[in-house]
């Protein structure tokens, strides 16, 4: 360990060199390995300028740059050092790793071939139709776990033209008087959500409407238009429909989370096909034997 410490003071005295180095890395990297001056030897392993290549972030100063390169020469001294200690003192049977870097060498490759075969061949479209129709064979498997609502809403500043048509067609369900309201909107609104299917759980409204309550007996009352007001805007809400906790998520719900299901599905479909048509294949070619 004193040796790293000596290099590390004799890299203190020329840290003239070293800042060269680490100017030239971080503006002008080389793309090679294992090139350029070596900085460090320990026993016989050498460490290349070419190892500071991206080690400095862009835009670091000369202070936390030399800090930075500083520190990564003492981490690679140290692991060294102790890799060789270790080397020389631990008995034979432990320091055999074939078995182990044979079965991830393995994986890996076994890994990268899955992804590039997803990659070629994993169809990942789905259509709005698949996806309803594996919501109707599993709704059941989607209880919602909080009270959400479809709603729409406008902001508006409180001295805003046309604020008499916004109140009048923000709840209607006539298609002109939808196309006023979307018109109005685009003009006048400070921010606006006319979505249709647009579900929110009271805390996800509350980031733009103000309003503190609202229940699934409210929205059976009938009461479904709210409006507030504060010192610089009027917030118009229009309640849709209404989904109380522990029922059936609507499919516009939980639509995202289908298609991730039905994705997944396929990547593993085509997975363990392939893995079926290369023992098929092996067994015919007399590649396998099974004793």
């Amino acid at each position: 360990m004193r040796k790293s410490w000596k290099i590390l003071n004799k890299l203190k005295i020329q840290g003239g060199a070293l800042l060269v180095m680490v100017m030239l890395f971080a503006c002008n990297p080389t793309g090679s390995s294992g090139t350029g001056d070596v900085l460090v030897r320990v026993y016989d392993k050498y460490l290349y300028a070419s190892a500071l290549e991206g080690i400095v972030p862009p835009g670091s100063s000369i202070r936390d740059s030399l800090t930075i390169v500083r520190t990564f020469i003492q981490n690679w001294v140290n692991k060294e050092l102790i890799a060789k200690k270790a080397e020389e003192n631990l008995p034979g049977e432990l320091k055999d790793f074939s078995a182990q870097l044979k079965e991830y060498r393995n994986s890996l490759i076994i890994f990268e071939y899955e992804k590039m075969l997803l990659r070629q061949e994993l169809d990942t479209s789905i259509s709005d139709e698949t996806v309803l129709a594996y919501y109707e064979l599993n709704k059941n498997n989607f209880p919602l776990k909080r009270d959400i609502m479809d709603m729409q809403y406008v902001v508006l500043h409180t001295d805003a033209p046309a604020i008499p048509e916004f109140r009048k067609y923000i709840c209607s369900e006539l298609l002109e008087e939808k196309d006023s309201l979307a018109l109005y909107s685009s003009k006048y609104a400070v921010t606006f959500s006319l979505l249709e299917d647009q579900w929110l759980s009271l805390d996800e409204m509350r980031a733009v409407i103000p309003l503190e309550s609202y229940s699934y007996g409210q929205f059976n009352a009938h009461q479904r238009y709210f409006e507030l007001s504060d010192s610089a805007y009027i917030y118009m809400l229009c309640i849709k429909d209404y989904k109380p906790a522990d029922s059936i998520a609507p499919v516009q719900f939980v639509a995202d989370e289908i298609r991730k299901i039905i994705l997944n599905r396929r990547k593993n479909d085509l997975i363990r096909t392939m893995r079926q048509t290369v023992l098929q294949d092996a067994i015919e070619h007399n590649q396998v034997e099974i004793y």
